[in-house]
């Protein structure tokens, strides 16, 4: 915060009423709308007050499926399956983002459809073909919950006489985000009337064919799907009353500021960019199930599989970073000069859009990422009884898989990239005099963006198992197995525009730039650049116990005991990397990783006490009563130390 080092204090520390903005008033409605009946002053704190309140959740999910089937023939059967999944929920305080109290509340509508068409055709005794047809949508909706009385939040009627930037982003005509700096008073509510639509279309085709001992399957699966969302967007003014000493009329106070309404900035963006996103996936699969003796019985087979990346269409598309398309010699210039516009970018001395490209720009594929068309993953399984017994078993087995880029991660937001999205910043002003031809005389700042490697790895999963069964007296059997993975190509994210460490010691880098961290960073022009990449690494061993009884003799249980390690780099695909540098630094147990766990399951009929007595009311409050439990222990989770 600045220092106000000139000017006369209020007479006891009070703004004159006279001095207020013509705004003033319509803030303190908002901040004094929530009732404080019964609310307790804070001794250590008498400018706030504690004031018992009871949120109201609501939740209503409802799920109809209807389904009818119809027999073509002896050898031919079809039905038709639909579901209508709708859920609702509303939040006072508001969905995702929450103001203090409720003075915004929202509903958040999840309405989803399936429609599934399956037929089985018996084409002989040996041969059996299943095709199936699937259409599912789920859409959502963020906003203002149904008879909300629109004086709580509409701007024009708590007051407010403020001109907006772009007026056309607010679509409920809410009042400004704000923080009056007192207490948790920070009103910067999720946008309403935020939606997102999802589409998915889907064919599979399993063919089953039997030949003496080997029974083989060959399958299809082909989707595409349609997506439609626009990146979160600051619907109403945002005011930034905080003190600063680019603000020439600066109280040092942000209370103080807002009642004058001199801010030390605003924003709002110039746009709501609802896009739409599609990705095709591709997959081909053949097994053979051989049962080479009544001893050995072999699983083998591969999948062919392709998962496009999602791309843009439509109105909209998306600009993606490259690095290896960003120039130097074409880098902007950074303010550096202490002011109000410290830090912006200097108008005409570069390109503020270094490295970016469009959506359908030569050489950039669909997607921006390479699509890996040849991924082939291999299964095997075995199963062996050694003794021939029939009561000790061997089996093991492996495969490879893969799945598909998150689109949360990459693209949804990634659409708010410059310069399709841009969110202007006007500093030190009045609120009284906001309006958009303020934009005229603003400047353009380095903006935060979100890209990722153009290698666009799918993430890769290396599974294997081997367990040995053995059945033992009394009803009693025991499993033994070690089961591993390794995670590959996993999706971390990485500030890839941060100085190396040791960049700025003993040396005049930064205080050359007079402090203006943004005008030394390797991508000027930018802030942080969160890059998404896919070569974090995990791996998983275990070694599995489990003892089961079947039921006999009134008792049946399940107990089983696993001993295994989870190591990795990320937990999430959103988790970021400490030093983006040096991925290995983030290297060690897991979140999830628990070192022993034991659980059991039991269930024990007790003696029937009241037949052995005879008598009818003992039978009727003795007999029929059991003893059953879940019980479990583990290790504890692994322990995070910090330093700073």
């Amino acid at each position: 915060a600045g220092r106000v080092t000139g000017g006369l204090p209020f007479p006891n520390n009070i703004v004159p009423r006279s001095m207020w903005s013509r705004n003033a008033e319509a803030f303190l409605r908002v901040i004094g709308s929530f009732p404080t009946a019964g609310g307790v002053v804070l001794p250590s704190s008498p400018e706030l007050i504690r004031v018992p309140y009871q949120e109201i959740y609501r939740f209503y999910k409802n799920q109809y499926v209807a389904r009818i089937d119809y027999s073509i023939s002896p050898k031919a059967n079809f039905f038709f399956r639909w579901v209508r999944d709708d859920q609702n929920e509303e939040q006072p305080t508001g969905i995702f983002t929450s103001s203090p109290f409720p003075v915004f509340p929202q509903f958040r509508e999840k309405p989803g459809r399936s429609f599934s068409w399956n037929l089985i055709n018996v084409i002989s005794p040996s041969m059996t073909n299943e095709a199936i047809v699937t259409y599912n949508d789920l859409d959502q909706l963020v906003d203002v919950t149904p008879g909300t009385d629109p004086s709580m939040y509409d701007k024009d009627a708590l007051g407010f006489r403020i001109q907006e930037l772009y007026p056309q982003v607010n679509v409920r005509n809410r009042f400004p985000r704000f923080s009056c700096g007192v207490g948790d008073c920070n009103f910067s509510n999720f946008p309403a009337n935020w939606r997102s639509e999802g589409t998915t279309y889907a064919f599979t085709d399993n063919f089953t064919v039997i030949r003496g001992s080997h029974t083989f399957k060959f399958g299809t699966f082909l989707n595409r799907n349609d997506n439609a969302q626009q990146p979160s967007w600051t619907d109403a003014l945002n005011v930034s009353f905080s003190p600063s000493f680019i603000n020439p009329n600066d109280t040092d106070q942000t209370f103080a500021n807002m009642l004058l309404g001199n801010y030390t900035s605003i924003n709002q963006s110039d746009g709501i960019y609802y896009g739409r996103f599609r990705f095709f996936g591709m997959e081909f699969y053949g097994q053979d199930s051989w049962k080479v003796n009544r001893r050995l019985t072999l699983e083998l087979g591969a999948r062919y599989v392709y998962l496009g990346p999602t791309y843009t269409l439509g109105k909209f598309l998306m600009y993606y970073f490259d690095p290896a398309r960003y120039d130097p010699a074409q880098a902007v210039q950074i303010e550096t000069a202490r002011g109000a516009t410290q830090g912006s970018i200097i108008p005409g001395s570069g390109d503020p859009f270094n490295g970016m490209v469009q959506e359908g720009s030569p050489g950039v594929p669909k997607g921006f990422s390479k699509h890996r068309w040849n991924q082939v993953s291999p299964r095997f399984g075995i199963a062996i009884d050694p003794f021939g017994d029939g009561k000790t078993s061997i089996r093991a087995g492996g495969g490879i898989f893969w799945e598909r880029i998150r689109q949360n991660n990459l693209n949804f937001d990634g659409l708010g990239n410059p310069p399709l999205a841009f969110n202007p910043s006007i500093f030190a002003g009045n609120i009284d005099d906001v309006s958009p031809a303020l934009l005229a005389g603003g400047v353009r700042f380095p903006q935060g963006i979100r890209a990722w490697s153009a290698e666009g790895k799918n993430p890769t999963i290396y599974s294997w198992s081997v367990n040995i069964q053995r059945q033992l007296p009394g009803q009693t059997s025991v499993d033994i197995g070690y089961i591993g993975n390794l995670g590959r190509h996993l999706m971390d994210v990485r500030d890839i525009n941060q100085l190396p460490l040791g960049t700025t010691i003993n040396t005049p880098i930064l205080s050359n730039a007079n402090g203006v961290a943004n005008a030394v960073r390797p991508y000027r022009g930018y802030t942080s650049i969160l890059f998404t990449d896919f070569g974090s690494n995990s791996n998983y061993n275990a070694l599995q116990v489990r003892v089961s009884r079947r039921f006999s003799a009134n008792l049946t249980f399940n107990m089983n005991y696993t001993w295994s390690k989870a190591l990795g780099y990320t937990e999430t695909d959103t988790e970021d990397i400490g030093y983006f540098l040096d991925r290995r630094r983030n290297y060690g147990p897991l979140d999830y990783d628990r070192t022993h766990v034991f659980n059991m399951d039991y269930v024990y009929l007790l003696p029937k006490f009241g037949t052995r007595i005879g008598h009818p009311a003992a039978r009727l409050i003795l007999d029929g009563w059991q003893i059953s439990g879940i019980t479990r222990f583990s290790s504890g989770r692994p322990l995070a130390v910090t330093l700073g």
